[in-house]
């Protein structure tokens, strides 16, 4: 399955899924599945930082991989791509966004079917006014199901769009959280200080609550504490956890506390 992109080449710097076309003695060729099916080619100097004696160990004919583009010459249709400068994590979440969008896709593409559309009218008509619009058209079809149809009609996807896409988007897709670790210092001094941590964390979780967000809180050792705070929309996870910490922070000093917070590594 090829992801179609508005934009005709991808940026250096950006992360790809690829099909491993054809392997020679310098390198191999490659199919950009995530990003329009463009071709690209894989110096051996970019599959490791050292010395790679076989390029049949490091990768195979016919596997799919994430790279990272470092090269992009439009004039050429030339797209260079690595495999040593894409670390582990970025791996990780190449692959499973590229899994998102392939799921968008299926979903879209049945609506498509009945609707008589081809694959080019699903993008231009749906998918990318979606990722316009909210910048994730995974997470945009995992917020339909919490608050309805609306999120579709907001990004201008036509009615006959809507009135076929939301049946289909209740069956086949399924919200995922996601979460944010942070170590909280909290610490509160004289007498009862642990039963003031415990009415502070008790107004944490009603803030969150209210913020539609949902948290744990596990004790590591004083006066540290892992909080985990979780939503099924990463990129406004990011935002809305800041504004709940900011918030818990401003109860905490006026309530006579002392609170650090540091994000946690995931």
């Amino acid at each position: 399955m090829v992801i179609l992109r508005k934009e005709k080449f991808p940026y250096v710097g950006m992360n790809v899924v690829v099909t491993v076309d054809k392997l020679e003695e310098h390198g191999a060729y490659v199919t950009l599945d995530s990003f329009n099916g463009l071709h690209g080619y894989l110096p051996i100097n970019e599959i490791a930082s050292g010395w790679v004696k076989n390029i049949h160990d490091y990768v195979k004919e016919g596997r799919k991989i994430p790279l990272k583009v470092i090269m992009v010459d439009p004039s050429k249709n030339q797209i260079v791509l690595s495999l040593k400068k894409i670390s582990a994590g970025e791996q990780e979440k190449t692959l499973s966004q590229w899994n998102k969008e392939k799921k968008v896709e299926a979903v879209v593409m049945v609506a498509a079917k009945a609707l008589g559309k081809s694959k080019e009218d699903a993008y231009r008509e749906v998918i990318w006014p979606l990722e316009e619009k909210y910048g994730d058209a995974y997470a945009a079809l995992t917020t339909t199901l919490e608050t309805g149809s609306d999120v579709l009609k907001k990004a201008g996807i036509p009615d006959q769009w809507v009135s076929t896409l939301y049946p289909l988007i209740e069956r086949h897709v399924k919200a995922e959280t996601v979460a944010i670790s942070f170590r909280f210092n909290l610490f509160f001094e004289g007498k009862g200080g642990i039963n003031k941590v415990k009415s502070a964390f008790s107004r944490f979780e009603d803030l969150a609550k209210e913020a539609g967000l949902k948290v744990k809180v596990s004790y590591l050792s004083a006066p540290s504490y892992l909080v985990k705070i979780s939503d099924t929309n990463y990129k406004e996870l990011e935002a809305r956890s800041q504004e709940l910490n900011e918030a818990f922070a401003e109860y905490v000093k006026k309530s006579g506390g002392s609170l650090s917070i540091e994000r946690m590594k995931s």
